[in-house]
């Protein structure tokens, strides 16, 4: 039978190439911090490796607030995951710059916003860090014994950071909360249409990357619409009983069946925003994903049992 760490590990990695190329229609509510994930059990190492070095008052925490389930191997020693102040708002900077010009903002209310979200996203991030503390220092005996030890947040306490996440928006927001939080919707499409764009010749004008950005967007949505569909019928995720070689099988088909239409109907209707150069880089640039996943099913028929 297939070794299950080797199974799991690719199973990850094609749930992860599914949605890598064009992002999901709707980014996670916690998306503007890095996920805590194993970047918690880490810091804690890293902190009792180096008890004497504080944290900076300018940094940041970047513990996502949604809190994904941890796994953690190892003491556990409370700690602070941060990152610099100044690269955290260069990133706001960024992600929001089509937001203030499509909006209209001006330069002091938007960075009036910036620092907003600054102070917000610190003070969810530090209130998700002392959940995933509190969580480790309940299992500490357990972690020292050197165990792998699941960490998570409650649903009742994800739906509370989430609830004072969006409090704390709309107040940075004001009138424009709403028509952030549908931007914020196609951060994922963003980055990667931004990519391409700075990675031309002639980067792309501003009213082309939006008409892709939204086509992506559309697209990405459909995508999921029929993954979720095809997961339902084969027994897909979160299933009682494990799905059979078979089974799994039929879903990574499923998926690259869906990846490449997903692509053709992409390209069909970029074309006009493109080049005949950029058509042909932004076509490239699909195919090499859809190969990635590829290889990734191949991977798995290597672990087909006998």
């Amino acid at each position: 039978m297939k070794k299950p760490v080797i199974t799991l590990a690719v199973a990850a990695l094609l749930a992860f190439s599914l949605g890598y190329f064009a992002g999901g229609p709707r980014e996670n509510a916690s998306a503007d911090f890095v996920d805590a994930g194993h970047s918690a059990a880490r810091s804690n190492f890293e902190a009792s490796q180096a008890p004497g070095k504080s944290q900076e008052k300018a940094e940041t925490p970047r513990a996502n607030p949604q809190i994904t389930t941890d796994v953690v191997q190892g003491p556990v020693i409370t700690s602070t995951r941060t990152t610099p102040r100044a690269a955290y708002e260069r990133t706001k900077r960024e992600r929001l710059a089509d937001f203030f010009l499509i909006n209209g903002i001006g330069a002091e209310r938007a960075e009036q916003i910036i620092q907003g979200l600054v102070d917000a996203d610190h003070y969810i991030t530090q209130k998700g860090n002392a959940i995933i503390d509190r969580r480790s220092a309940e299992k500490a005996d357990q972690i020292a014994q050197g165990g792998l030890v699941s960490i998570s947040a409650t649903a009742e306490e994800k739906a509370e950071l989430e609830a004072e996440r969006q409090t704390l928006y709309h107040q940075v927001f004001g009138e424009y909360y709403e028509v952030h939080e549908e931007y914020r919707q196609s951060y994922p499409q963003r980055r990667v249409v931004g990519t391409f764009s700075s990675s031309l010749r002639q980067p792309l004008d501003y009213s082309a990357k939006e008409a892709i950005v939204r086509i992506m967007y559309e697209e990405q949505s459909r995508l999921n619409a029929e993954m979720n569909s095809v997961f339902a019928e084969i027994g897909g995720e979160g299933a009682d009983t494990p799905l059979t070689w078979e089974a799994e099988k039929a879903k990574y088909d499923a998926q690259l069946l869906a990846k490449r239409s997903f692509s053709e109907r992409v390209l069909e209707r970029t074309k006009p925003y493109l080049t005949a150069s950029q058509f042909e880089q932004y076509e490239g640039l699909l195919e090499k994903d859809i190969r990635r996943f590829e290889l990734l099913i191949e991977l798995a028929d290597i672990e087909e049992p006998n």
